[in-house]
């Protein structure tokens, strides 16, 4: 029982910290939904479409990405870029085991003000 007990506590311990970090993704942010779990706190996610479209033109995604958002000041910023259609740049964290913390978190936003034109 010590032996698997160890081998558990090594196991959780090995998997904590993140997987990845500094990571960066750019596109067009779709909505914010609010977060509600049952067990853990509450908390917002951004929906961010990788598929890009210029004047119209462009190729469309079935693919999005779920950011988690941790700061209001991200919040503003990505609430701007939706209203006013813009890209964002992403830069975000992986965490390894999210247990009760999301799983993807956005270090930082920027508005991408001339996007190819």
């Amino acid at each position: 029982m010590t032996k698997t007990f160890s081998i558990s506590v090594l196991l959780l311990l090995a998997g904590c910290g993140n997987s990845s970090v500094d990571n960066e993704v750019i596109g067009q942010p779709k909505r914010i939904h609010n977060e509600t779990p049952i067990w853990c706190s509450n908390f917002q996610d951004v929906d961010v479409s990788l598929g890009v479209l210029r004047n119209g033109v462009g190729s469309m995604s079935t693919q999005d990405i779920y950011l988690t958002i941790t700061a209001q000041t991200q919040a503003d910023t990505l609430q701007h870029a939706i209203k006013a259609g813009k890209l964002v740049k992403i830069r975000y964290d992986e965490q390894r085991i999210n247990w009760c913390r999301p799983e993807m978190q956005i270090r930082a936003v920027d508005i991408i003000e001339d996007a190819g034109r």
